[in-house]
């Protein structure tokens, strides 16, 4: 199904005008705006990862039986206006706030919206990585570790690359370097700044429990038991061709998809994913930083969200 977005209005022309359409605006039922990269449906062999995830249409694509011309990934990092998540830049990102909470801030949006889910992720990093793009993002105290000229506004007011305070940086207030595609209509901030909370996955006790596609609605009890499991070694077995399928296109077991980013996991009790790093995670951070330590509970100022629109 294509959304069509037909009540113009003067900020949506001016960033869809300003990004070549590659952004545009989505309100909430508050009428709250957010700014949105829109990604187009593609197949995995388009982006030449047949071989390594198989092949057909991305799942960040498919909903259930129903196949997603396009989905809307919020352009910056959340922040939170009366109990709902926008997509605004200039912000300084919502964290401190817990996987439920921040599943809800999307969902009470309105129809369509949800927490980013890991389809989604994988559908935005695969692309990265079939264009060449790795992005940097602020790894090291408002400034990234490996360009360390690369600087963006603390929060706190802070100097970039002292090592003090709760050093999150204003959503997309560094360089293009910093978003997904190089330039300033790409998606900001995915590698550093904040931890993202991701929906559509959790791991049990070391068993990993994913939605087979990113039909975000579905209950998480009905999250399919992919039958591949964390070993104490910290290495995931292969030991199913279903599982390992989907476990490998959520980039999980990332099947010789290389990216940049550490793997953190606990074999204990009931943990949610959250991805890309934060702003002192150096060389952990990237497109494949995974973490699956922490509970759902968890808060803390180095986790935060993102808003995602599909229909």
């Amino acid at each position: 199904m294509s959304i069509i977005i037909a009540s113009p209005d003067s900020l949506r022309a001016q960033v869809e005008a300003a990004t070549g359409g590659k952004v545009t605006v989505l309100y909430d039922d508050k009428g709250f705006p957010s700014y949105m990269h829109v990604i187009p449906k593609f197949r995995y062999e388009d982006l030449g990862f047949d071989t390594e995830l198989g092949a057909g249409v991305c799942t960040a694509f498919t909903k259930g039986n129903t196949e997603l011309s396009e989905i809307f990934i919020g352009q910056y990092q959340a922040s939170v206006f009366d109990g709902r998540a926008v997509s605004l830049p200039g912000r300084d990102p919502r964290a401190s706030i817990n996987y439920d909470a921040s599943k809800a801030a999307c969902e009470n949006k309105g129809a369509g919206w949800h927490l980013m889910t890991m389809h989604e992720w994988a559908a935005v990093a695969l692309w990265c990585k079939a264009n060449g793009m790795e992005p940097r993002g602020n790894t090291d105290y408002g400034r990234a570790h490996d360009a360390t000229h690369e600087v963006a506004r603390r929060q706190d007011g802070g100097t970039p690359g002292v090592a003090e305070g709760d050093s999150r940086t204003l959503t997309g207030s560094g360089p293009a370097s910093w978003r997904h595609d190089g330039t300033l209509g790409g998606i900001a901030d995915l590698v550093g700044n904040v931890w993202e909370w991701q929906d559509g996955m959790k791991m049990v006790d070391g068993r990993v429990f994913a939605s087979a596609d990113n039909d975000y609605a579905r209950a998480e009890a009905d999250w399919q038991d992919t039958g591949i499991d964390l070993d104490s070694g910290g290495n995931f077995s292969t030991n199913t061709v279903v599982g390992n399928e989907l476990t490998n296109r959520l980039l999980i077991t990332q099947a010789g998809v290389a990216l940049q980013g550490r793997i953190y996991t606990t074999l204990t009790g009931e943990r949610f994913p959250y991805r890309g790093g934060y702003w002192v995670s150096g060389s952990s951070a990237g497109l494949g930083a995974l973490g699956l330590y922490y509970p759902r509970t968890l808060t803390g100022t180095r986790l935060g969200f993102r808003p995602a629109f599909a229909l």
